[in-house]
């Protein structure tokens, strides 16, 4: 790999940068991939501190040569950064405006920029230990997609690339498994991120969701079959159709999620797809604590409710000599569960015996 000192203008945009996620850009609209990457990745961080202290020459780009043309795998952001401040014209095409003009100095340090080339294949590892394991880490869907397309492009297996980035905790099976479910969900099914309830689309819903037995079993999908690039049979489209609306809801069908938050409303969801009973009740429109009281059965839910019962007494005992001054209707209550708690204890010593 060489170091080189290039112009912006000889450099480009890379239209399969992982933080522009499922937008979809050729290598000729520069333009396109700038104002993205303005609206959506905080560029103006980059644009303000390069205004101020200029370009630092050891913050080397990483590129490499595509049909003739120098592509920069690593470093988007600042070359954007840098077009936006050196070219006046692309900033009025945009709508930006800097907070100062560049000086003299600034623009001279960016004149050239420090760039080692590299074929793409060479800097996946780099790449991926930075973003996907490291300190300046990609969203969750960037993650995924990179791993995907080191995987599809470079032959690599899902351990190669977790070995390559110093991943061991399984991060790279779980995105890779997340994201090809959601491209066969967008591409056999239609399903829009942008359609779902939740204000930032919680790709983690998904790829944490594969994990349960339960949501494998749903969709007849296993560890294995999910290394494929669609993993769920057409026979069950309609299932991972239903799990894509119990995550997200989609607001043009007007369907709500049942997951709120993924703690614990992933876990009941999963709790209630273990039985039968639970998954009718879910695929019939039920709530989802009705399908998992469901799944659960009477004897579970009966224990539940007895051992909430003692806590809730337990507790009441704590505050009884501060918290309560002779009220009536506190009496009342009492004595209501008094007379309850004896009907009950009778009911269990006969169903004892």
């Amino acid at each position: 790999m060489d170091l080189h000192n290039i112009p912006p203008s000889d450099l480009h945009l890379d239209p399969k940068n992982p933080r522009i996620g499922f937008e979809k850009f050729s290598l000729n609209d520069q333009q396109g991939i700038l104002h993205w990457l303005w609206r959506n990745n905080s560029v103006d961080e980059l644009v303000n501190s390069i205004l101020a202290n200029g370009y630092w020459k050891h913050e080397e780009l990483f590129a490499t040569d595509e049909s003739g043309k120098l592509v920069v795998v690593e470093g988007n952001r600042r070359l954007a950064a840098v077009r936006i401040i050196s070219d006046a014209p692309l900033r009025g095409k945009l709508g930006v405006k800097l907070n100062e003009e560049p000086s003299p100095r600034v623009l001279e340090t960016i004149q050239e920029l420090p760039v080692i080339l590299a074929p793409r294949k060479e800097l996946w590892s780099f790449v991926g230990f930075k973003h996907v394991n490291g300190p300046q880490a990609w969203d969750s869907i960037g993650k995924a997609e990179y791993v995907f397309n080191v995987r599809t492009n470079f032959g690599m297996t899902l351990a190669e690339i977790a070995s390559g980035i110093g991943d061991r905790h399984e991060t790279v099976t779980r995105l890779y498994r997340g994201y090809v479910v959601l491209r066969q969900a967008q591409d056999q099914l239609a399903f829009d991120i942008t359609q779902s309830e939740h204000l930032r689309f919680p790709f983690s819903h998904l790829w944490t969701a594969l994990g349960y037995a339960s949501i494998q079993g749903y969709l007849g999908v296993n560890s294995k079959t999910l290394e494929n690039e669609n993993p769920v049979e057409k026979g069950r489209l309609s299932r991972l159709d239903n799990l894509m609306n119990w995550l997200y809801g989609n607001r043009a069908k007007n369907i709500e999620a049942k997951v709120r938050r993924q703690n614990p409303d992933l876990r009941h969801l999963a709790r209630a797809l273990e039985k039968q009973k639970g998954i009718d009740l879910l695929e019939s429109g039920s709530p989802l604590l009705a399908a998992l009281e469901a799944s659960l059965g009477d004897k579970h839910l009966f224990r539940n409710a007895l051992t909430k019962a003692d806590n809730s007494a337990r507790e009441a005992m704590q505050y009884v000599s501060t918290g309560f001054d002779g009220e009536h209707d506190l009496i009342a209550t009492m004595e209501s569960l008094h007379r309850q708690v004896e009907s009950l204890k009778s009911l269990m010593e006969r169903g004892a015996s």
